[in-house]
């Protein structure tokens, strides 16, 4: 295999993996519809899409029970609202029908300026 196979070969593969990777995000996006992160001082409530300008897998631990991210995200509530930067961790149980997210714990909270 000469050089410009090999190079084009993992572009190739590297684009695979960012497409599922969005993928990915895109999923745990929808899956955080609904759900609430955080508790009395700092908290967030999942409502639209929309809320969600941002999210970035950081991690990804995975067993054949249960997965769990830790993500970055960027947070508005709406449009004349602040945003936000926060990092939570989503917990993923495999149940009869697929992943069902368990909990979504939220490691940090801050606006941006």
């Amino acid at each position: 295999m000469n050089f410009k196979s090999i190079l084009m070969t993992g572009v190739l593969a590297l684009g695979l993996a960012l497409g599922a990777h969005a993928a990915e995000a895109d999923l745990l996006k929808a899956d955080l519809i609904g759900q609430s992160m955080g508790g009395r001082e700092n908290s967030w409530k999942f409502q639209s899409a929309d809320q969600i300008k941002a999210l970035t897998i950081q991690k990804k631990d995975e067993d054949v029970r249960k997965r769990v991210y830790t993500v970055a995200l960027e947070l508005q509530a709406t449009k004349d609202a602040p945003r936000y930067a926060a990092e939570a961790r989503v917990e993923y149980l495999r149940t009869g029908t697929g992943w069902k997210i368990q909990n979504v714990g939220l490691l940090s909270l801050k606006q941006l300026k």
